[in-house]
């Protein structure tokens, strides 16, 4: 190498030669690449490889060292056009074999000379900025909303009565099975009345006889009263001594006391007659009340103790839903109070009731205290032990901020905190808000919303928080 091909060249760097398919770079005819060698170590001690260090920079401009002869330790540079900005410094490599292919891959991929001159990538369109989505909105709306407390429980029927014989028999009739109805004072079943009726004219027969000693006593007690008159009048003539007037007065007493003794016997057998006919009026079973046969007992021809069931009557028309409420929720709730509820077996379909009742002692358990709505049922689409889920309307807030239930993004199940995202500039606004109530399709929001906001509704996955959006009408929605 010739002392002006070393000039100015940095005695710690080596210009990388790269060799190009077929010897050349494409494109070298427009534009050469520079090269600049210099040897790393001393020429004093690496004399082999000055020559071909200094035949590669005899090459003509544009062409590439068909061979490079290089040993371990070489540190070579390779300096690019300045078209490649950053990528025309000089990098130190430690050159070996494979990385000598390296290296030549490298630029030949790098380097894509035109007819202009310009690398690859110098007109290259920017980042395309990022699409609108398409949202639905609803606006936010302004009511009146029903402050509610959610109840649920079981339907129980006001009228659950058990119907059991008063007295012992042979049941000789029934007249109703399970599910038929019935009204009041109307005749269930029979049972045998042969020994009641017995009963009945022994208990008729001793208060004849009771009566006819009354009526006996009756005679001597008017005999013995005649008796102690004229025992009086003779005493204050001095016709019968004093003695003989004590006896008089003692005969009617004794006939009084018997006549007291027959009113009581009277009385008794009095009593007697009752009971047995109300034993004989037992032996037939009649409903208490209106209602339905919810379970028969027993069928004709049991023998019956007293006390034996024989039919279960329910009355649906009359139910109530015993429910509880947290404690912490009573102050609101007061008797007269509205409740409506809905059931699994009538979807949608909402009944309505009133507070009857207020359990006055709050249950240790739970901390809840027991609560009895009362609901009037004259169609019968009720049943007794039905599952019921509702509220109990405790005030009307007005001025409610109300917004579709499709709007709210759900951090968690059953929790009354939100999100939303509201329409603001055309990006979407991710933003908390606080949920009062849920009724139907409609959510109140306490807090995070002021009327005249716009909600995304539909809420897909791609909608993130400041996401650019574009309004589309909702066609469900008629429109808007």
């Amino acid at each position: 190498m010739t002392k002006r091909a070393a000039k100015g060249l940095s005695k710690n760097n080596v210009c990388t030669l790269a060799r190009a398919p077929g010897g050349q770079i494409p494109g070298a005819a427009t534009q050469a690449m520079p090269v600049r060698i210099v040897e790393e170590r001393q020429r004093r001690r690496c004399p082999p490889t000055a020559a071909p260090l200094r035949a590669a920079a005899r090459k003509p401009a544009g062409c590439v060292a068909r061979s490079l002869h290089t040993t371990p330790g070489m540190l070579v540079a390779r300096a690019l056009p300045a078209g490649l900005g950053a990528a025309a410094k000089c990098q130190r490599y430690s050159l070996t074999g494979p990385k000598v292919f390296l290296l030549i891959f490298m630029a030949a991929t790098q380097w894509r000379c035109g007819s202009n001159g310009k690398a690859v990538g110098a007109n290259s369109p920017g980042p395309e900025p990022a699409a609108e989505l398409a949202v639905k909105v609803a606006p936010v709306s302004v009511m009146d909303w029903p402050v509610t407390i959610p109840i649920s429980g079981s339907l129980r029927s006001q009228f659950n009565v058990e119907i059991r014989t008063e007295v012992a028999g042979k049941l000789i009739a029934t007249y109703f099975e399970e599910g038929d109805t019935v009204r009041k004072d109307q005749l269930l079943a029979e049972i045998d009345t042969i020994n009641y009726r017995l009963a009945y004219d022994q208990a008729a027969a001793v208060l004849a006889v009771a009566q006819a000693g009354l009526d006996r006593i009756q005679v001597t007690l008017d005999h013995a009263r005649l008796e102690q008159e004229r025992a009086d009048n003779l005493l204050r003539t001095g016709g019968i001594t004093e003695k003989d007037h004590q006896a008089a007065v003692t005969g009617v007493k004794e006939a009084e006391t018997q006549a007291r003794l027959s009113q009581a016997q009277i009385e008794q057998a009095r009593i007697a007659v009752t009971i047995a006919e109300k034993a004989l009026k037992d032996c037939r079973i009649l409903a208490p009340a209106d209602g339905q046969v919810r379970r028969k007992q027993l069928d004709k021809g049991s023998l019956l103790t007293a006390g034996s069931p024989i039919y279960s009557l329910v009355d649906n028309a009359r139910l109530e839903l015993e429910c509880l409420v947290p404690s912490y929720q009573l102050s609101g709730v007061i008797p007269g109070h509205r409740a409506a509820f809905t059931t699994p077996t009538w979807g949608e379909r909402r009944f309505e009731g009133s507070v009857s009742t207020i359990n006055p002692m709050v249950e240790s358990d739970n901390r809840s205290i027991k609560v009895i709505v009362k609901i009037t049922n004259p169609g019968g689409e009720l049943r007794s032990g039905m599952f019921a889920r509702g509220e109990i309307e405790v005030r009307v807030a007005s001025k409610a901020i109300v917004i579709p239930r499709s709007a709210l993004v759900v951090e968690q199940e059953q929790a009354t905190a939100g999100s939303v995202f509201v329409v603001s500039g055309g990006r979407a606004l991710r933003r908390p808000v606080q949920v009062g109530g849920i009724r139907q399709d409609l959510l109140w929001i306490q807090r995070g919303l002021a009327e005249g906001d716009q909600v995304v509704v539909d809420i897909g996955p791609s909608l993130k928080d400041g996401a650019a959006v574009r309004v589309v009408p909702d066609r469900t929605a008629g429109g808007q």
